[in-house]
């Protein structure tokens, strides 16, 4: 079991790094070739679209996760999700083409919109793969699917920097090309190599079972979205678009920062699914040492990072893009690297809660969080623009982790309030003792790191017995 375990923690390493390098390669030279105000549209654009596809995909992927995970039939999941994300994407797409005549002047002025919604419908179309894929622990091919796009587009963009000049149009061709690429290699891989294929008699009567089963988190879809991406379009509307890229560009860095949450996360929902499928919730209490471990290891990783990065933020930033987005964005990076490990935490909860079905319990805890972004975002943002965003979503996150902590009965969750607190505490302290050192900026960090990995361990976060469990771990 353990050695299965590492082996799938392994594909997904595999997998998310790659994405990750290659994606962050990607929008580095596009944030340095783009005019600020052609980037920060695109990036609305993107987040807009976002927006309406996730709510429009009703987060039936995670509910066919964890039912092919339970061993439902992945055909059948693979069909009624693939014809829901079909039908409900050309919808959609053909709604905007018709608001492209109803409304120009919004279209005139989100000029991007309908030709970035091309890109956008295609990696759309692919979600039904690698959802069944990755219930089906495939996680060797889910990594060709999720890396194969970007991989062809890393190419791309370094071939024309090098041999033209990178502008919005060429970007645009880009992006839609290789969605195409990428639909194409899932719908071979999934029927030639994991050997699933659409089920042709599925009916209309179990695509509605499936949406009756997926209702009691429709309204957590429309709650989660508003939560990641309301500020982004919000400050479309109340601010420039040089302040839209500005907070967007921080807080992309700030979502591919938390890259080993990606690897553990769909690992974690599909263990824990086939774990309360025939466990109860005594039986999981019984396992406290486990989630001790694992909470532990997770803040570690989960500040540590954030205190790298905010160690070298503006020289690296600004080396990287020509000084436009590193020593304007420090404190809005500051503030929204503060949430990183709070959010490991929450995923974890969160985790636990849906692989037991307690969607109405989700739904509480994150209406709360939702209506703090809202109220926040609303009043704030006009008065302080990125700043202010950055602050209502830390405040909102640290609520949500909050109420989690208060409502899940674990044990383990009075260990996370320490191990946050602690970890938290170790990078803040680390990080103020350099910071006014007139040192070399890698010498800055390495002693940074050495002062964190000091306190964690008297702080008893990181123990011989970590190191002992994850040797073992690994010769299995």
């Amino acid at each position: 079991m353990q050695s299965k375990l590492l082996k799938d923690i392994s594909s997904r390493t595999v997998q998310v790094v790659l994405n990750q390098v290659l994606g962050l390669f990607v929008f580095m030279l596009v944030s340095r070739f783009l005019d600020k105000d052609v980037y920060g549209e695109m990036n609305w654009s993107f987040s807009f679209l976002t927006f309406i596809t996730t709510i429009l995909s009703l987060r039936i992927e995670q509910v066919v996760v964890r039912n092919v995970a339970a061993g439902k039939d992945a055909s059948k999941m693979l069909t009624l999700y693939g014809a829901h994300i079909l039908f409900s994407g050309l919808f959609f797409y053909l709604v905007l083409i018709a608001g492209s005549f109803l409304f120009p002047s919004f279209f005139k002025q989100h000029n991007l919109l309908l030709l970035i919604g091309i890109s956008h419908l295609l990696s759309f179309f692919t979600s039904p793969y690698k959802q069944v894929a990755n219930g089906r622990e495939a996680y060797g091919w889910l990594a060709l699917m999720s890396t194969i796009s970007i991989i062809v587009r890393s190419l791309w963009i370094i071939g024309i920097v090098i041999f033209s000049s990178l502008n919005i149009q060429q970007l645009i061709l880009v992006y839609i090309i290789t969605s195409m690429v990428e639909l194409v290699v899932c719908v071979y891989l999934m029927r030639y190599r994991i050997k699933i294929q659409l089920d042709l008699s599925s009916t209309i009567a179990q695509y509605i079972d499936l949406l009756r089963e997926c209702m009691p988190q429709m309204g957590i879809v429309f709650l989660n979205v508003c939560i990641g991406k309301l500020d982004i379009i919000l400050l479309g509307f109340f601010s420039t678009r040089i302040i839209t890229a500005e907070y967007s560009f921080a807080y992309k860095i700030f979502q591919l920062l938390p890259f080993p949450l990606l690897i553990i996360g769909p690992v974690l929902v599909t263990r824990f699914s086939s774990y309360f499928s025939k466990n109860g919730k005594e039986a999981f209490l019984d396992r406290k040492q486990e989630i001790d471990r694992l909470i532990r290891i997770e803040m570690i990783i989960g500040t540590i990072f954030p205190l790298a990065m905010n160690l070298v933020w503006s020289p690296l930033i600004d080396a990287c893009t020509g000084n436009k987005y590193g020593a304007s964005n420090e404190l809005t990076f500051l503030l929204l690297s503060i949430c990183i490990p709070i959010q490991y935490l929450i995923n974890l909860f969160w985790t636990i809660h849906f692989s037991m079905d307690h969607l109405s319990l989700i739904f509480r805890i994150t209406a709360i969080t939702c209506i703090i972004i809202v109220i926040g975002d609303l009043t704030v943002i006009p008065l302080m623009n990125a700043q202010g965003a950055a602050i209502v979503y830390l405040i909102a996150i640290s609520v949500q982790y909050c109420i989690y902590v208060r409502h899940s009965g674990f044990a383990s969750s009075e260990t996370s309030v320490m191990s946050l607190l602690i970890c938290l505490g170790a990078s803040f302290v680390s990080g103020l003792l350099v910071h006014w050192l007139h040192i070399s900026i890698l010498l800055k960090s390495g002693i940074a790191l050495a002062i964190y990995v000091i306190l964690i361990i008297y702080g008893k976060q990181l123990r011989k017995s970590d190191w002992v469990y994850l040797r073992q771990l690994a010769l299995q």
